[in-house]
């Protein structure tokens, strides 16, 4: 009966993890939302990557608590497996739509590492533009007001 409490606690970890992915799925789609925008608002995307690091350790800590307790009913599962049929089916069906999640999670943050490096790229371009206009402007002004020995506008007729 211990290891029949402990295959529901391996089903209420991979729906809760589920759910996490779920909830990081919607942080990563908002986060392109931000840098597709002319301008990005960079302070909501580094909030949204603060909320996802939160739920990626809540899902490690979960991943680790599943294999652990995998670890102490693999051996009855396998051997009853008649017995256990409905929730290793409900268990396989929850692994998969996590597998699922995982991949298109994967894909979406590709695109917005993408994205950013885009972003990323254009201030650096705009930086440089702007040392590049300062320092033309800083020998300019070096150029026109550096002291000269005679005027060529001076009358000497005094």
């Amino acid at each position: 009966m211990e290891n029949n409490t402990y295959v529901y606690i391996l089903k209420d970890t991979l729906i809760k993890k589920n759910s996490l992915l779920d909830k990081l799925m919607e942080l990563t789609q908002l986060q392109g939302k931000y840098l597709s925008e002319p301008e990005p608002d960079m302070e909501s995307f580094e909030e949204m990557i603060s909320k996802k690091d939160t739920y990626i350790m809540q899902i490690n800590q979960l991943d680790e608590g599943f294999e652990k307790i995998f670890g102490y009913v693999k051996e009855e599962l396998t051997a009853k497996k008649a017995e256990y049929k409905e929730i290793i089916l409900l268990l396989q069906d929850l692994i998969r739509k996590i597998t699922d999640k995982s991949t298109k999670l994967e894909v979406m943050e590709r695109q917005n590492k993408a994205r950013l490096e885009l972003y990323f790229g254009a201030k650096k371009k705009e930086i440089k533009n702007f040392k590049l206009s300062s320092k033309t402007v800083a020998n300019y002004y070096k150029n026109m007001f550096q002291p000269t020995s005679e005027s060529f506008f001076i009358d000497k007729k005094k």
